[in-house]
């Protein structure tokens, strides 16, 4: 198992969104915005519990994030921005346009793949809730071992999540996930993933306790705008979050895991 050190990944991946700010802005742009007309679409129709369906709509969503990630991914690790800048020479250029081009592709396919599959764990999850009345009237020792089970194999799939980053700079996955051990690897994936997470969580939520405060005391329920707002500032943190795990996952994994020929 690679031997990844948590805060440095993690800090690595705030500094660079923050060094990189300007050009992830101009990425990221697009894809939140065709983000923000899809969910607004899922509102509409009034699926916002129904995965399944919702998981449809989100898709173009799903392409343009994996595209923008992917093309973070590749900034990691070759310092490739978007676009493609030829040097003029054709016969040096086609190669890496070529390269370059395939490994994107992989990437977003890759992440809308794993976003479409989550929206199933996601339904399952939800319809959980439907037995739990009776579960909790008679708990029994069953019940507790497929939670535990469950709860399991979850942290060890959590590393399936982080795929379309290898797929980025065409890595093959499977030598991947051999390369990356056992179930003891899942845990420092998560804790670089909690470190990039949890401020951004912080701040939104602050912001939000200000918006409900706002509503409260004007003593009126909160208008479309206010919604809207939440909405927005939501699909904004997951967003936020998502570049700069990216942006920690893909330090770590090119640091402690990749061959030197991949780092280039």
């Amino acid at each position: 198992m690679p031997s990844f050190d948590i805060i440095d990944s993690a800090s690595a991946g705030y500094m660079l969104v923050w060094k990189e700010r300007g050009y992830i802005l101009g990425l990221a742009a697009a894809p939140f915005v065709i983000k923000m007309l899809c969910y607004t679409l899922v509102l509409m129709l009034g699926w916002e519990q129904d995965f399944t369906r919702q998981a449809v709509v989100m898709l173009p969503s799903y392409f343009a994030d994996g595209w923008m990630l992917s093309h973070l991914t590749r900034l990691v690790f070759f310092e490739q921005r978007w676009p493609f800048r030829p040097t003029g020479n054709a016969e040096k250029d086609l190669p890496v346009l070529q390269e370059r081009a395939l490994g994107i592709m992989r990437g977003t396919l890759t992440y809308a793949v794993i976003q479409y599959l989550m929206t199933g764990v996601k339904e399952l999850i939800y319809m959980g809730p439907a037995g739990a009345e009776e579960a909790a009237q008679e708990p029994t020792l069953a019940a507790f071992a497929m939670a535990l089970a469950f709860m399991v194999a979850a942290i060890w799939a959590f590393r399936l999540m982080w795929l379309y980053i290898p797929a980025a700079v065409n890595y093959p996955l499977s030598r991947f996930l051999r390369d990356l051990g056992g179930y003891a690897a899942s845990w420092p994936l998560l804790g670089i993933w909690l470190f990039c997470f949890i401020p951004p969580f912080f701040v939104f939520g602050i912001t939000l306790s200000m918006l409900n405060a706002m509503v409260q005391g004007s003593g009126a329920p909160a208008s479309g705008e206010i919604i809207f707002l939440v909405n927005f500032l939501r699909e904004l943190l997951y967003t936020l979050v998502g570049i700069i795990a990216t942006a920690g996952m893909a330090t770590a994994i090119k640091k402690y895991l990749m061959p030197r020929d991949k780092r280039k």
